[in-house]
């Protein structure tokens, strides 16, 4: 499989046409994939913050998501597709970031202008709203579980994922 293979495959992730599965079972794909991910993640949060800010929240959320698809696939002994899910969301999680950066420096340089500021913020709650989507996808998929409860646990995962963030934040600042 070639690169663009594996980006066009992460880009399907996106548009809900392939699922987990279809990702290629790596630890060198997994690998990269994950340091590709936290490297968009401090990109994505220098927009507004601190380089230590950045860089503590971005691991933060690497971390907690490496560790909950851990827990989820334990609970409901699938731990053989750790790799392919990790895999999974963390390129679906770049495609997302790539696709949204200009619309997070969009959304942070309209500032309180009124004509883009309503613009800005629908494309927010857009990315937003999308990237709950595919994650509950990439969940339900490879966790096996109804739609509902993978919308459920995807709303969990964000909860908790904030929360270390934010704990993560203030003991940075």
């Amino acid at each position: 499989m070639t690169v663009m293979d594996i980006a066009l495959r992460f880009f399907d992730l996106c548009l809900f046409k392939a699922g987990p599965e279809d990702v290629p079972a790596s630890s060198w794909l997994m690998k990269i994939t994950l340091v590709i991910y936290f490297i968009l993640g401090i990109a994505i949060g220098r927009i507004d913050s601190t380089w230590n800010a950045s860089l503590f929240i971005s691991l933060a959320d690497l971390l907690v998501m490496m560790l909950a698809i851990n827990v989820l696939l334990r609970f409901r002994g699938f731990q053989a597709r750790y790799q392919q899910t990790v895999t999974a969301m963390a390129g679906a999680g770049c495609c997302l970031g790539i696709i949204g950066f200009p619309v997070l420096v969009l959304f942070y340089q309209v500032g309180e202008q009124a004509r883009f500021s309503s613009i800005a913020m629908l494309l927010m709650v857009g990315l937003m709203f999308w990237s709950l989507m595919v994650t509950a996808h990439i969940l339900r998929k490879s966790l096996e579980i109804k739609p509902g409860t993978a919308a459920a646990i995807t709303i969990a995962y964000t909860v908790l994922s904030l929360l270390v963030a934010g704990l993560a934040l203030s003991g940075v600042t």
